[in-house]
Protein backbone atom coordinates (compact mmCIF):
# COMPACT_ATOMS: atom_id res chain seq x y z
CA UNK A 1 0.00 0.00 0.00
CA UNK A 2 1.32 3.40 -0.92
CA UNK A 3 1.99 6.20 2.29
CA UNK A 4 -0.67 8.89 2.11
CA UNK A 5 0.06 12.23 0.88
CA UNK A 6 -0.42 15.24 2.93
CA UNK A 7 -4.07 15.90 1.48
CA UNK A 8 -4.82 12.27 2.40
CA UNK A 9 -3.77 12.53 5.46
CA UNK A 10 -5.77 15.22 6.34
CA UNK A 11 -8.56 13.68 5.46
CA UNK A 12 -7.48 10.53 7.36
CA UNK A 13 -7.04 11.77 10.41
CA UNK A 14 -10.74 13.91 10.65
CA UNK A 15 -12.50 10.96 9.32
CA UNK A 16 -10.18 8.05 11.37
CA UNK A 17 -12.95 5.85 12.76
CA UNK A 18 -14.71 5.31 9.15
CA UNK A 19 -11.20 4.21 7.31
CA UNK A 20 -10.76 1.02 6.43
CA UNK A 21 -8.73 -1.86 8.21
CA UNK A 22 -6.70 -2.01 5.73
CA UNK A 23 -5.33 1.49 5.93
CA UNK A 24 -5.48 1.81 9.08
CA UNK A 25 -3.23 -0.84 10.35
CA UNK A 26 -0.40 0.59 7.08
CA UNK A 27 -0.59 4.46 8.73
CA UNK A 28 -0.09 3.16 12.47
CA UNK A 29 2.74 0.71 11.15
CA UNK A 30 4.32 2.97 8.50
CA UNK A 31 7.10 5.64 10.40
CA UNK A 32 7.15 7.77 7.23
CA UNK A 33 2.77 8.41 7.69
CA UNK A 34 2.94 8.53 11.30
CA UNK A 35 5.82 11.30 11.04
CA UNK A 36 3.43 13.32 8.18
CA UNK A 37 0.39 12.62 10.79
CA UNK A 38 2.59 13.95 13.53
CA UNK A 39 3.58 17.11 11.40
CA UNK A 40 -0.18 17.97 10.63
CA UNK A 41 -0.98 17.12 13.75
CA UNK A 42 1.22 19.68 15.49
CA UNK A 43 0.50 22.37 12.76
CA UNK A 44 -3.03 22.07 13.28
CA UNK A 45 -3.05 21.97 16.81
CA UNK A 46 -1.04 25.36 17.06
CA UNK A 47 -3.36 26.80 14.93
CA UNK A 48 -6.74 25.73 17.04
CA UNK A 49 -4.66 27.23 19.98
CA UNK A 50 -4.40 30.34 18.18
CA UNK A 51 -7.50 30.50 16.59
CA UNK A 52 -10.02 28.49 19.00
CA UNK A 53 -9.86 27.94 22.71
CA UNK A 54 -11.84 24.94 24.11
CA UNK A 55 -14.00 26.84 25.83
CA UNK A 56 -17.04 29.63 24.84
CA UNK A 57 -17.07 32.82 26.18
CA UNK A 58 -18.69 33.31 29.47
CA UNK A 59 -21.06 35.70 28.23
CA UNK A 60 -22.69 33.14 26.13
CA UNK A 61 -24.49 31.12 29.07
CA UNK A 62 -25.43 34.01 30.95
CA UNK A 63 -26.81 35.55 27.67
CA UNK A 64 -28.71 32.71 26.51
CA UNK A 65 -30.11 32.34 29.72
CA UNK A 66 -31.34 36.36 30.19
CA UNK A 67 -33.21 35.30 26.70
CA UNK A 68 -35.09 32.74 28.37
CA UNK A 69 -36.30 34.45 31.42
CA UNK A 70 -39.37 34.89 30.91
CA UNK A 71 -40.23 31.56 29.54
CA UNK A 72 -42.19 29.49 31.47
CA UNK A 73 -40.37 26.62 32.08
CA UNK A 74 -42.19 23.78 33.55
CA UNK A 75 -40.45 21.55 36.78
CA UNK A 76 -39.49 17.86 35.95
CA UNK A 77 -41.85 15.34 36.62
CA UNK A 78 -40.92 12.37 38.58
CA UNK A 79 -42.27 8.19 36.97
CA UNK A 80 -44.94 8.28 39.85
CA UNK A 81 -46.40 11.26 38.38
CA UNK A 82 -48.35 9.82 36.03
CA UNK A 83 -51.91 11.41 36.86
CA UNK A 84 -50.47 14.75 36.45
CA UNK A 85 -48.75 14.08 33.38
CA UNK A 86 -52.28 12.84 32.10
CA UNK A 87 -53.92 16.03 33.06
CA UNK A 88 -51.20 18.16 31.48
CA UNK A 89 -51.38 16.00 28.23
CA UNK A 90 -55.85 16.93 28.67
CA UNK A 91 -55.50 20.50 29.12
CA UNK A 92 -53.04 21.44 26.35
CA UNK A 93 -53.31 21.71 23.02
CA UNK A 94 -50.41 19.81 21.00
CA UNK A 95 -50.34 23.51 19.03
CA UNK A 96 -49.66 25.56 22.00
CA UNK A 97 -46.74 23.10 23.38
CA UNK A 98 -45.09 22.92 19.67
CA UNK A 99 -45.61 26.73 19.40
CA UNK A 100 -43.81 27.45 23.06
CA UNK A 101 -41.00 25.38 22.10
CA UNK A 102 -40.42 26.70 18.81
CA UNK A 103 -40.14 30.27 20.45
CA UNK A 104 -37.73 29.03 23.33
CA UNK A 105 -36.01 27.51 20.19
CA UNK A 106 -35.85 30.60 18.33
CA UNK A 107 -34.89 32.87 21.59
CA UNK A 108 -31.90 30.63 22.02
CA UNK A 109 -30.94 30.85 18.41
CA UNK A 110 -31.34 34.93 18.57
CA UNK A 111 -29.08 34.82 21.61
CA UNK A 112 -26.36 32.58 19.90
CA UNK A 113 -25.97 34.76 16.44
CA UNK A 114 -25.87 38.06 19.12
CA UNK A 115 -23.19 37.08 21.19
CA UNK A 116 -21.36 35.29 18.17
CA UNK A 117 -22.17 38.53 15.50
CA UNK A 118 -19.48 40.15 14.07
CA UNK A 119 -19.30 43.45 11.89
CA UNK A 120 -17.93 41.39 8.33
CA UNK A 121 -20.75 37.83 8.76
CA UNK A 122 -23.17 38.69 11.42
CA UNK A 123 -24.84 35.78 10.29
CA UNK A 124 -21.87 32.84 10.90
CA UNK A 125 -21.87 31.28 14.35
CA UNK A 126 -18.08 31.80 13.90
CA UNK A 127 -16.00 34.14 11.96
CA UNK A 128 -12.05 34.04 11.99
CA UNK A 129 -12.48 37.12 14.44
CA UNK A 130 -14.49 35.57 16.83
CA UNK A 131 -14.48 36.69 20.70
CA UNK A 132 -12.55 34.16 22.01
CA UNK A 133 -9.77 34.26 18.92
CA UNK A 134 -6.08 34.23 20.61
CA UNK A 135 -4.15 34.55 17.35
CA UNK A 136 -2.86 38.07 18.12
CA UNK A 137 -1.81 38.14 14.05
CA UNK A 138 -5.02 38.04 12.71
CA UNK A 139 -6.04 40.38 15.67
CA UNK A 140 -3.67 42.95 15.07
CA UNK A 141 -4.61 42.95 11.34
CA UNK A 142 -8.47 43.27 11.84
CA UNK A 143 -7.46 46.29 14.51
CA UNK A 144 -5.33 47.73 11.03
CA UNK A 145 -8.74 47.26 8.91
CA UNK A 146 -6.72 44.97 6.71
CA UNK A 147 -9.61 42.61 6.30
CA UNK A 148 -10.58 42.12 2.99
CA UNK A 149 -14.15 40.92 1.76
CA UNK A 150 -14.09 39.44 -1.68
CA UNK A 151 -18.16 38.72 -1.29
CA UNK A 152 -17.97 35.26 -3.05
CA UNK A 153 -21.52 32.95 -3.29
CA UNK A 154 -21.21 30.24 -5.63
CA UNK A 155 -23.94 28.19 -6.15
CA UNK A 156 -24.23 24.66 -7.71
CA UNK A 157 -25.79 21.05 -7.11
CA UNK A 158 -27.56 23.11 -4.27
CA UNK A 159 -24.75 23.31 -3.15
CA UNK A 160 -23.20 27.04 -1.77
CA UNK A 161 -19.69 28.17 -1.03
CA UNK A 162 -19.44 31.58 0.27
CA UNK A 163 -16.06 33.70 1.52
CA UNK A 164 -16.63 36.79 3.03
CA UNK A 165 -13.39 37.16 5.36
CA UNK A 166 -9.62 37.26 3.49
CA UNK A 167 -6.64 37.99 5.98
CA UNK A 168 -3.96 38.87 3.60
CA UNK A 169 0.10 40.45 3.98
CA UNK A 170 3.53 39.22 3.31
CA UNK A 171 3.54 36.65 5.50
CA UNK A 172 0.29 34.64 5.03
CA UNK A 173 -3.12 34.61 3.77
CA UNK A 174 -6.29 33.05 5.99
CA UNK A 175 -9.80 33.05 4.37
CA UNK A 176 -12.86 32.00 6.51
CA UNK A 177 -15.02 29.54 4.02
CA UNK A 178 -18.49 28.54 4.48
CA UNK A 179 -20.13 25.62 2.23
CA UNK A 180 -23.28 24.55 2.99
CA UNK A 181 -25.54 21.37 1.61
CA UNK A 182 -28.61 22.20 -0.09
CA UNK A 183 -30.30 21.58 3.65
CA UNK A 184 -28.57 24.33 4.95
CA UNK A 185 -25.92 22.32 6.83
CA UNK A 186 -22.54 23.44 6.78
CA UNK A 187 -20.18 21.02 4.73
CA UNK A 188 -16.53 21.24 6.72
CA UNK A 189 -13.64 19.17 5.24
CA UNK A 190 -14.67 17.81 2.10
CA UNK A 191 -12.95 20.13 -0.04
CA UNK A 192 -9.32 19.37 -1.69
CA UNK A 193 -8.02 23.17 -1.45
CA UNK A 194 -4.84 22.55 -3.12
CA UNK A 195 -6.84 23.35 -6.18
CA UNK A 196 -6.78 27.11 -4.90
CA UNK A 197 -3.84 29.05 -6.29
CA UNK A 198 -3.15 32.27 -5.23
CA UNK A 199 -1.02 34.45 -8.34
CA UNK A 200 1.23 37.67 -8.04
CA UNK A 201 0.91 40.52 -11.02
CA UNK A 202 3.57 38.39 -13.21
CA UNK A 203 1.38 35.44 -13.04
CA UNK A 204 3.28 33.25 -10.85
CA UNK A 205 2.02 30.91 -8.20
CA UNK A 206 2.97 32.10 -4.77
CA UNK A 207 1.18 29.58 -2.39
CA UNK A 208 -1.23 26.82 -2.68
CA UNK A 209 -4.08 26.93 0.15
CA UNK A 210 -4.50 24.35 2.83
CA UNK A 211 -7.41 23.34 5.58
CA UNK A 212 -6.56 24.27 9.18
CA UNK A 213 -9.09 23.28 10.75
CA UNK A 214 -11.83 26.01 12.09
CA UNK A 215 -15.21 25.23 14.00
CA UNK A 216 -18.14 23.01 12.53
CA UNK A 217 -19.47 25.83 10.29
CA UNK A 218 -16.37 27.87 9.20
CA UNK A 219 -13.92 26.40 7.75
CA UNK A 220 -10.08 27.95 8.21
CA UNK A 221 -7.97 28.02 4.48
CA UNK A 222 -4.23 29.31 4.48
CA UNK A 223 -1.26 29.51 3.34
CA UNK A 224 2.74 31.06 4.13
CA UNK A 225 4.45 33.16 1.92
CA UNK A 226 7.93 32.10 3.06
CA UNK A 227 9.61 33.93 0.18
CA UNK A 228 7.29 37.30 0.77
CA UNK A 229 5.25 39.33 -1.56
CA UNK A 230 6.27 41.74 -3.66
CA UNK A 231 3.11 42.85 -5.58
CA UNK A 232 0.58 44.93 -4.84
CA UNK A 233 -1.74 42.54 -6.21
CA UNK A 234 -2.61 38.82 -5.53
CA UNK A 235 -5.71 37.16 -7.33
CA UNK A 236 -7.24 33.84 -5.94
CA UNK A 237 -8.35 31.47 -7.94
CA UNK A 238 -10.55 28.09 -6.89
CA UNK A 239 -11.55 25.50 -9.45
CA UNK A 240 -13.10 22.91 -7.05
CA UNK A 241 -15.34 20.52 -9.45
CA UNK A 242 -16.17 18.37 -6.14
CA UNK A 243 -17.24 18.39 -2.96
CA UNK A 244 -16.63 15.09 -0.89
CA UNK A 245 -13.53 12.39 -0.98
CA UNK A 246 -13.45 9.31 -2.15
CA UNK A 247 -10.67 8.05 0.46
CA UNK A 248 -13.39 7.30 2.67
CA UNK A 249 -16.00 5.96 0.12
CA UNK A 250 -18.07 9.15 1.37
CA UNK A 251 -20.91 10.96 -0.95
CA UNK A 252 -19.05 12.70 -3.79
CA UNK A 253 -20.71 15.86 -5.67
CA UNK A 254 -19.21 16.43 -8.90
CA UNK A 255 -20.19 20.37 -9.81
CA UNK A 256 -18.79 23.93 -10.43
CA UNK A 257 -18.04 25.43 -7.62
CA UNK A 258 -15.01 27.78 -9.44
CA UNK A 259 -14.07 31.06 -8.08
CA UNK A 260 -11.81 34.21 -9.03
CA UNK A 261 -10.94 37.55 -6.72
CA UNK A 262 -8.10 39.88 -6.45
CA UNK A 263 -6.82 40.79 -3.20
CA UNK A 264 -5.26 44.42 -2.29
CA UNK A 265 -1.88 44.39 -0.67
CA UNK A 266 -0.67 47.90 -0.72
CA UNK A 267 -1.85 48.67 2.45
CA UNK A 268 0.07 45.33 3.87
CA UNK A 269 2.84 45.93 2.02
CA UNK A 270 3.28 49.64 3.20
CA UNK A 271 3.10 48.01 6.64
CA UNK A 272 5.32 45.26 6.82
CA UNK A 273 8.88 46.28 8.32
CA UNK A 274 12.57 44.43 8.01
CA UNK A 275 15.03 44.23 10.97
CA UNK A 276 18.49 43.00 8.77
CA UNK A 277 20.59 40.68 11.15
CA UNK A 278 23.71 39.82 11.11
CA UNK A 279 24.61 36.90 13.84
CA UNK A 280 26.74 34.06 13.45
CA UNK A 281 27.63 30.79 14.85
CA UNK A 282 29.12 27.69 14.18
CA UNK A 283 29.01 24.69 16.45
CA UNK A 284 31.57 22.26 17.67
CA UNK A 285 30.86 19.65 15.15
CA UNK A 286 30.65 22.27 12.06
CA UNK A 287 27.02 23.92 11.82
CA UNK A 288 27.46 27.01 10.83
CA UNK A 289 24.33 28.93 11.43
CA UNK A 290 23.56 32.68 9.79
CA UNK A 291 20.87 35.03 10.88
CA UNK A 292 19.15 37.19 8.33
CA UNK A 293 16.16 38.93 8.83
CA UNK A 294 12.64 39.62 10.58
CA UNK A 295 9.99 40.73 9.05
CA UNK A 296 6.88 41.98 10.91
CA UNK A 297 3.81 41.79 8.64
CA UNK A 298 0.67 43.22 10.51
CA UNK A 299 -0.41 39.27 10.85
CA UNK A 300 2.60 37.38 11.79
CA UNK A 301 6.54 37.90 11.88
CA UNK A 302 8.77 35.34 10.00
CA UNK A 303 12.67 34.85 11.30
CA UNK A 304 14.65 34.08 7.93
CA UNK A 305 18.13 32.13 8.64
CA UNK A 306 20.12 29.85 7.02
CA UNK A 307 22.13 26.41 8.13
CA UNK A 308 25.13 24.72 6.15
CA UNK A 309 28.13 22.51 7.37
CA UNK A 310 31.72 23.11 8.11
CA UNK A 311 34.33 20.56 9.17
CA UNK A 312 33.96 17.23 10.84
CA UNK A 313 30.15 17.36 10.28
CA UNK A 314 30.30 17.74 6.51
CA UNK A 315 31.96 14.83 6.41
CA UNK A 316 29.29 12.95 8.23
CA UNK A 317 26.19 13.94 6.61
CA UNK A 318 24.84 11.97 4.19
CA UNK A 319 24.23 13.47 0.76
CA UNK A 320 20.32 13.92 1.74
CA UNK A 321 21.27 14.86 5.09
CA UNK A 322 20.58 18.86 5.66
CA UNK A 323 17.38 19.35 4.51
CA UNK A 324 16.52 16.70 7.18
CA UNK A 325 17.52 18.48 9.40
CA UNK A 326 15.81 20.93 12.57
CA UNK A 327 16.92 23.62 15.04
CA UNK A 328 15.95 23.67 18.56
CA UNK A 329 15.87 26.98 20.11
CA UNK A 330 13.69 29.33 21.84
CA UNK A 331 12.67 33.05 22.74
CA UNK A 332 13.16 34.81 26.51
CA UNK A 333 11.86 37.84 27.26
CA UNK A 334 13.56 40.17 29.52
CA UNK A 335 12.75 38.25 32.82
CA UNK A 336 14.91 35.81 31.31
CA UNK A 337 11.41 34.08 30.76
CA UNK A 338 10.81 31.25 27.79
CA UNK A 339 7.53 32.65 25.92
CA UNK A 340 8.18 30.74 22.58
CA UNK A 341 10.02 27.59 21.52
CA UNK A 342 10.79 26.09 18.68
CA UNK A 343 11.29 22.24 18.02
CA UNK A 344 12.08 21.60 22.16
CA UNK A 345 11.93 18.29 24.56
CA UNK A 346 11.95 21.56 26.99
CA UNK A 347 9.01 20.76 29.08
CA UNK A 348 6.52 23.01 30.02
CA UNK A 349 6.95 25.41 26.78
CA UNK A 350 5.17 28.23 25.50
CA UNK A 351 5.12 28.12 21.56
CA UNK A 352 3.91 30.53 19.57
CA UNK A 353 5.40 29.32 15.85
CA UNK A 354 3.18 28.47 13.40
CA UNK A 355 4.97 26.89 10.87
CA UNK A 356 8.92 26.30 9.81
CA UNK A 357 9.35 26.00 6.01
CA UNK A 358 13.08 24.70 4.81
CA UNK A 359 14.34 25.09 0.95
CA UNK A 360 17.76 23.93 0.14
CA UNK A 361 19.74 26.14 -2.47
CA UNK A 362 22.79 23.96 -2.69
CA UNK A 363 24.69 23.02 0.22
CA UNK A 364 22.86 25.96 2.35
CA UNK A 365 19.16 25.71 3.57
CA UNK A 366 17.21 28.40 4.25
CA UNK A 367 14.76 28.46 6.79
CA UNK A 368 11.39 30.33 7.23
CA UNK A 369 9.96 30.33 10.39
CA UNK A 370 6.48 32.39 10.96
CA UNK A 371 5.39 32.91 14.42
CA UNK A 372 1.71 34.49 15.21
CA UNK A 373 3.52 36.54 17.88
CA UNK A 374 7.06 37.22 18.39
CA UNK A 375 7.24 40.79 19.95
CA UNK A 376 10.79 42.24 19.47
CA UNK A 377 9.57 45.38 18.49
CA UNK A 378 7.57 45.85 22.14
CA UNK A 379 9.76 44.61 24.38
CA UNK A 380 13.75 43.06 24.54
CA UNK A 381 13.82 39.78 23.10
CA UNK A 382 16.41 36.93 23.12
CA UNK A 383 17.09 34.38 20.90
CA UNK A 384 19.07 31.09 23.12
CA UNK A 385 19.80 28.09 20.36
CA UNK A 386 19.48 24.70 22.18
CA UNK A 387 20.44 22.36 19.97
CA UNK A 388 20.41 20.90 16.51
CA UNK A 389 19.21 17.43 14.99
CA UNK A 390 20.94 15.72 11.31
CA UNK A 391 20.99 12.70 10.26
CA UNK A 392 24.74 11.44 10.30
CA UNK A 393 26.58 8.44 8.88
CA UNK A 394 27.08 5.47 11.38
CA UNK A 395 27.72 1.47 11.86
CA UNK A 396 25.95 1.02 15.43
CA UNK A 397 25.01 -2.65 15.49
CA UNK A 398 23.80 -6.02 17.36
CA UNK A 399 24.65 -9.55 16.42
CA UNK A 400 21.92 -12.55 17.54
CA UNK A 401 20.19 -15.47 16.68
CA UNK A 402 16.87 -15.38 16.10
CA UNK A 403 15.47 -18.61 17.62
CA UNK A 404 17.30 -17.83 20.66
CA UNK A 405 15.87 -14.30 21.02
CA UNK A 406 12.92 -15.50 23.35
CA UNK A 407 15.03 -16.86 25.71
CA UNK A 408 18.61 -14.55 25.18
CA UNK A 409 17.20 -11.19 23.80
CA UNK A 410 19.96 -9.01 22.84
CA UNK A 411 20.47 -5.14 23.64
CA UNK A 412 21.25 -3.18 20.71
CA UNK A 413 23.32 0.53 21.73
CA UNK A 414 24.57 3.37 20.30
CA UNK A 415 25.51 7.13 20.70
CA UNK A 416 23.01 6.92 23.71
CA UNK A 417 20.11 4.96 22.16
CA UNK A 418 19.15 1.25 23.94
CA UNK A 419 16.68 -1.04 22.21
CA UNK A 420 16.18 -4.54 23.01
CA UNK A 421 14.86 -7.10 20.49
CA UNK A 422 13.33 -10.08 22.18
CA UNK A 423 11.58 -11.91 19.54
CA UNK A 424 12.17 -12.31 15.79
CA UNK A 425 9.50 -14.39 12.96
CA UNK A 426 8.91 -14.51 9.63
CA UNK A 427 5.19 -13.25 9.03
CA UNK A 428 3.05 -10.57 7.42
CA UNK A 429 3.46 -7.06 6.34
CA UNK A 430 0.65 -5.82 8.72
CA UNK A 431 -0.14 -2.99 7.09
CA UNK A 432 0.26 -3.79 3.38
CA UNK A 433 -3.02 -5.77 1.96
CA UNK A 434 -0.52 -7.95 0.20
CA UNK A 435 0.28 -11.39 1.12
CA UNK A 436 3.75 -9.83 1.38
CA UNK A 437 6.15 -11.93 4.02
CA UNK A 438 8.68 -10.08 5.80
CA UNK A 439 10.96 -9.96 8.73
CA UNK A 440 9.10 -9.19 12.05
CA UNK A 441 11.42 -8.14 15.33
CA UNK A 442 9.46 -7.18 18.71
CA UNK A 443 11.38 -4.24 20.44
CA UNK A 444 11.53 -1.92 23.15
CA UNK A 445 14.42 0.66 24.36
CA UNK A 446 14.84 4.55 25.06
CA UNK A 447 16.39 6.54 22.66
CA UNK A 448 17.92 9.76 22.66
CA UNK A 449 18.01 10.83 19.55
CA UNK A 450 16.01 11.89 17.02
CA UNK A 451 14.38 8.69 15.43
CA UNK A 452 12.52 9.60 12.44
CA UNK A 453 15.35 10.11 9.74
CA UNK A 454 17.04 6.78 10.61
CA UNK A 455 17.91 4.12 8.13
CA UNK A 456 18.97 0.78 9.46
CA UNK A 457 19.40 -2.91 7.60
CA UNK A 458 19.48 -6.39 8.39
CA UNK A 459 22.14 -8.99 7.36
CA UNK A 460 21.82 -12.58 7.28
CA UNK A 461 25.60 -13.17 8.30
CA UNK A 462 25.60 -16.45 6.13
CA UNK A 463 24.90 -14.69 2.59
CA UNK A 464 26.09 -11.88 3.67
CA UNK A 465 22.62 -10.06 2.06
CA UNK A 466 21.42 -7.16 3.20
CA UNK A 467 17.93 -6.31 3.57
CA UNK A 468 16.31 -2.80 4.38
CA UNK A 469 14.77 -2.58 7.99
CA UNK A 470 12.06 -0.04 8.60
CA UNK A 471 10.86 0.95 12.33
CA UNK A 472 6.67 0.53 12.35
CA UNK A 473 6.75 0.53 16.32
CA UNK A 474 5.67 3.72 18.29
CA UNK A 475 7.79 6.32 20.04
CA UNK A 476 7.35 9.27 21.76
CA UNK A 477 7.72 11.37 25.02
CA UNK A 478 8.22 14.74 26.42
CA UNK A 479 11.77 14.59 27.98
CA UNK A 480 14.83 14.20 27.07
CA UNK A 481 14.64 10.41 26.23
CA UNK A 482 11.97 8.55 23.66
CA UNK A 483 10.30 5.15 24.76
CA UNK A 484 10.58 3.08 21.91
CA UNK A 485 8.17 -0.04 21.62
CA UNK A 486 6.53 -2.16 19.19
CA UNK A 487 5.61 -5.68 18.37
CA UNK A 488 6.31 -5.61 15.18
CA UNK A 489 8.72 -2.94 16.02
CA UNK A 490 10.99 -3.50 12.80
CA UNK A 491 9.86 -5.04 9.08
CA UNK A 492 12.89 -6.27 7.15
CA UNK A 493 11.76 -6.26 3.83
CA UNK A 494 12.35 -9.18 1.18
CA UNK A 495 13.26 -11.45 4.24
CA UNK A 496 11.16 -14.45 3.69
CA UNK A 497 13.17 -17.53 6.03
CA UNK A 498 14.69 -16.78 9.65
CA UNK A 499 18.68 -16.66 9.19
CA UNK A 500 20.73 -18.65 11.17
CA UNK A 501 22.69 -15.55 12.67
CA UNK A 502 21.90 -11.64 11.85
CA UNK A 503 23.01 -8.28 12.44
CA UNK A 504 20.86 -5.43 12.85
CA UNK A 505 22.75 -1.99 11.89
CA UNK A 506 21.93 1.91 12.11
CA UNK A 507 23.70 3.04 9.10
CA UNK A 508 22.71 6.12 9.53
CA UNK A 509 21.37 8.00 12.64
CA UNK A 510 19.33 10.55 13.25
CA UNK A 511 21.52 12.77 15.94
CA UNK A 512 20.58 14.88 18.09
CA UNK A 513 23.46 17.53 19.49
CA UNK A 514 23.19 19.46 22.34
CA UNK A 515 27.02 21.18 22.81
CA UNK A 516 26.12 24.63 21.69
CA UNK A 517 26.60 28.00 23.27
CA UNK A 518 25.01 30.69 21.67
CA UNK A 519 22.46 33.64 22.79
CA UNK A 520 21.92 37.12 21.74
CA UNK A 521 19.29 39.76 22.12
CA UNK A 522 17.44 40.92 18.72
CA UNK A 523 17.49 44.28 17.39
CA UNK A 524 14.54 46.34 19.00
CA UNK A 525 12.14 46.10 15.78
CA UNK A 526 10.23 49.87 14.35
CA UNK A 527 6.56 48.91 15.74
CA UNK A 528 4.20 49.08 12.79
CA UNK A 529 2.10 52.82 12.30
CA UNK A 530 -1.51 51.79 14.19
CA UNK A 531 -0.23 49.37 16.43
CA UNK A 532 2.12 51.26 18.58
CA UNK A 533 0.08 51.27 21.71
CA UNK A 534 -1.69 48.29 21.24
CA UNK A 535 -1.47 46.05 24.11
CA UNK A 536 -2.36 42.26 23.29
CA UNK A 537 -3.98 41.37 26.47
CA UNK A 538 -6.17 44.27 25.42
CA UNK A 539 -7.91 42.09 22.75
CA UNK A 540 -9.67 40.27 25.75
CA UNK A 541 -10.37 42.34 28.15
CA UNK A 542 -11.83 44.90 26.85
CA UNK A 543 -15.44 44.70 26.96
Amino acid sequence: MKCLNRAQMEEFILEEASAGAGLTNHVQNCSRCQALMAEIRQEQEAWTQALYPEQLTDDFTRQVMASLADVPIEPAVEENELDTILLRKMGRSPFIRRAALAAACLLIVAAALTVYAQPSIADWVRSIFARDNTDIGLLDSQTLGLVQNPHIKVKDKGYTLEINEVVVDAARIMMGVKITDPNGKPVVNKVDWSQVTVKDTEGKEVAKLHSLGGSAVIENVSSLFPDGVQSDTLTVEGKITQIGRKLFSHKVVKGNWNFKFSLDMKKANELTKVTPLDQQYTTPDGLHVKMERLVRTPSAVRLELSTSLDGKLAKLVPESGLENMLLMYHFEDENGTDFSSVNNHRSPHMETLIAQQPQLDGDTLHWYYTFKYLPYDREKVRFVLDGYSIPVISDDSVQFHPLELSLKPVEFKGQGDSLTISSMKIGQDPSSLEKEMVGLLHVEGKFRNMFSHDEWVMRDEKSGREFPATFRGSYGGLNEFQDVNGDPGFIVEGLTTLPQKATLIRKVTDKWYTNVNWSFDLPKGEPIKGLENVNPKDYWESP
